[in-house]
């Protein structure tokens, strides 16, 4: 697992992906100036960081992450997290605001880990089980995912 500083990030690796089979979230990148020529196709879910040393303060503590996903198409994670990024680097516009998680990393960069499902089943349900349990930790999903108490 890559040592990043997050706790929730930690959390969610061992007790919800290592917890159900999955290889820990792992593969961090910039989601602004990098992009890897070996991120995978394959099903999985991804995270997206906030950039900076400030966290995001939620209803019950705080944590970098700003968007939990999944990747299901036959482009799986590189196919989602390439629709993301191009929004992400048109920048903000000011005609209209855009998905909060892009907003977040428009203002304050992000990066983003992954891990991939361990085998041919889709990725739905992990990604319902970290939101549940970032919930559960946090009293909210993360900013990006929209608004739930």
């Amino acid at each position: 697992m890559i040592e990043h500083p997050d706790s929730t990030l930690r959390h969610l690796s061992r007790n919800v992906l290592e917890a159900n089979g999955w290889p820990p979230f792992s593969g961090m990148f910039d989601l602004v100036n990098e992009w890897p020529a070996d991120l995978p196709t394959r099903r999985g879910v991804y995270v997206f960081l906030s950039g900076g040393e400030e966290e995001i303060t939620y209803p019950v503590g705080a944590s970098s992450i700003v968007y939990l996903g999944k990747g299901e198409s036959e482009r799986g994670v590189r196919g989602r997290v390439s629709q993301h990024r191009r929004w992400i680097k048109r920048g903000p516009h000011s005609k209209y605001v855009a998905h909060p998680a892009y907003e977040w990393i428009m203002a304050r960069g992000g990066f983003c880990l992954y891990s991939l499902a361990p085998d041919t089943f889709g990725s739905a349900g992990m990604e319902a089980q970290l939101r549940e349990a970032f919930k559960l930790l946090h009293r909210t999903r993360p900013v990006g995912n929209g608004i739930e108490a």
